[in-house]
């Protein structure tokens, strides 16, 4: 079940405070997360040593992934090592006489030939490998971001947006896919909301591993709060003596999400309380008997709300009439019991104006 704590203003959402068990969650799918996108983006400076002087004098073992470094060294970046001048001979003559062979990461040369570390060829002879968009991969700043970004579009999709079904697999996401990640990222980086853009590093050589950095930690939140439990609306999780109160979709742990303001500074994008809005939520939980999608309307619609009953047995094809689950596809019990007023943590028993989810 999604028992996320979500604390919503008018059109500004705040998520509540990080428990220590969130927080733990976060970091570890943040390390997978960037355990995808680092190696694409690997670095030619980056190499090991006990400290940094030694790692940029012997200039020895690449550790373009910022790991797998022999024991007791660590990975450095930004040394002064240049992989660029490495290339395959079999001697150090004929290494600088051909120039044809590069060997950056200080292995792969044919066999009888060795890598030799500086000789005298220039960068320009290195056949670097095209990205995704056709461009060099000397490219810096949100170009290189980008380029990242799109070289791990499937390692995304099949192993990333994955949401965990209710008997613990998990599967691709019907909700989230790389292709509409990707445009909002784009938005957010050349447009962003209210003159805030998303970071993403600068234009150093090396200054979008910040900006891969953030996008990892942004993702792990996601991962969190929505994209491993397959929704984009809040689902009703707030359990109130045994039911479901269908007014759970005015604030759940006995929040009123309407009653949430922006700051002062913000307060241009604030929008007003509809009490003749009608939605209904498109996502919501999946396990057996899971509550319906949340759903607001004005109290000429919906006089009182009562409750989800997550124990009915809606399946009865053999009943006279029939009965089907048919709230949502893929019901499998419960049914909405709107016979009584039944109440919300916070005393609701209505969804008038409660379209905040």
């Amino acid at each position: 079940k999604n028992k996320k704590k979500k604390m919503v203003s008018h059109h500004c959402r705040q998520t509540g405070q990080i428990t220590p068990s969130k927080n733990y969650y976060s970091l570890l799918l943040f390390a997978t997360i960037f355990s995808i996108l680092a190696p694409i983006s690997a670095q030619e400076d980056w190499f090991c040593g006990l400290n940094f002087a030694d790692a940029s004098a012997r200039c020895l073992t690449p550790c373009p992934s910022g790991a797998d470094c022999p024991s007791g060294e660590s990975c450095f970046s930004d040394t002064s090592c240049d992989t660029s001048t490495r290339y395959c001979g079999v001697d150090a003559n004929d290494a600088n006489a051909r120039c044809d062979t590069p060997c950056p990461t200080g292995g792969g040369c044919p066999v009888g030939e060795a890598c030799f570390l500086k000789t005298s060829c220039t960068e320009n002879q290195i056949s670097y490998p095209e990205t995704p968009n056709g461009d060099m991969t000397g490219s810096t700043g949100i170009e290189r971001v980008e380029e990242t970004l799109e070289a791990a579009r499937d390692a995304f999709d099949d192993n990333l947006f994955l949401y965990e079904t209710p008997l613990g697999d998990w599967l691709p996401s019907s909700v989230y896919r790389f292709e509409g990640f990707f445009e909002g990222f784009r938005v957010m980086h050349q447009v962003g909301v209210a003159g805030k853009k998303i970071y993403t590093g600068g234009d150093c050589d090396h200054c979008h591993m910040y900006g891969l950095v953030n996008v990892a930690a942004f993702l792990a939140q996601a991962m969190k709060e929505t994209i491993r439990y397959d929704a984009c609306d809040e689902n009703s999780w707030d359990l109130i003596g045994g039911k479901y109160p269908l007014s759970n979709a005015c604030g759940q742990l006995g929040q009123s999400y309407q009653d949430y303001h922006c700051s002062d500074e913000e307060k241009h994008m604030e929008c007003a309380v509809d009490p003749d809005m009608s939605i209904t939520a498109v996502t919501h939980a999946k396990w057996y008997g899971a509550p319906g999608p949340l759903f607001c309307g004005p109290k000429t619609e919906y006089s009182f709300t009562g409750t989800w009953d997550h124990s009915y047995e809606c399946n009865k094809p053999w009943a006279d009439p029939p009965e089907l689950c048919e709230v949502y596809e893929g019901q499998k019990a419960g049914r909405y019991d709107n016979s009584v007023p039944y109440a919300n943590a916070n005393g609701r028993t209505d969804v008038e104006g409660c379209c905040w989810w």
